[in-house]
């Protein structure tokens, strides 16, 4: 039991001496008490959203479970993944002895020549423009405006890309 549970009905009851105990005098105190109960129950609701809201972050896992919560508590088949990314392709000087073969694109690495190797500038090695992708069943109907507003509401600042799909 938390400090915040009341019970307003049995608390009226336990609070009013035993010679007023009477039906007429605890309907009385129940309407009387009646806009109080109701603040309450906006209170404990308020509070467990935000109970709620503190629990999940910004990492996949919250998201992702944050994301299947509302749009798909059954199956709970939204899934998160990475976005694209190339690994970088590193050139070696002549005294460091590895030997990388730098063709062009219309070479195929024929006639016994290794497949010359693509060099990527730096910004595309890096993530390719979309931080994480959201994927979402075919099977499930979201609207992409609340989607997006979720999203946002938990993603890192710093990631500011992403892509939702249907698979």
């Amino acid at each position: 039991m938390s400090f915040f549970d009341i019970n307003y009905n049995s608390l009226l009851v336990q609070l009013l001496p035993v010679r007023l105990r009477n039906s007429k005098m605890v309907a009385w105190l129940t309407a009387l008490v009646s806009p109080v109960k109701w603040l309450y129950d906006v209170f404990a609701a308020n509070r467990s959203n935000n109970l709620y809201l503190l629990s999940h972050n910004s990492q996949v896992v919250y998201l992702q479970a944050a994301l299947n919560d509302v749009f798909d508590p059954i199956g709970r088949q939204i899934i998160i993944v990475d976005g694209p990314y190339k690994d970088p392709l590193f050139i070696y000087l002549i005294p460091e002895t590895k030997p990388l073969w730098i063709g062009m694109a219309s070479e195929t690495g024929g006639s016994g020549y290794p497949v010359p190797q693509v060099l990527y500038m730096d910004m595309e090695t890096s993530l390719m423009g979309i931080g994480f992708i959201v994927k979402i069943p075919v099977s499930i109907a979201f609207d992409i405006a609340r989607m997006k507003a979720l999203i946002n509401r938990y993603k890192l600042p710093g990631r500011n890309s992403y892509q939702i799909i249907t698979y």
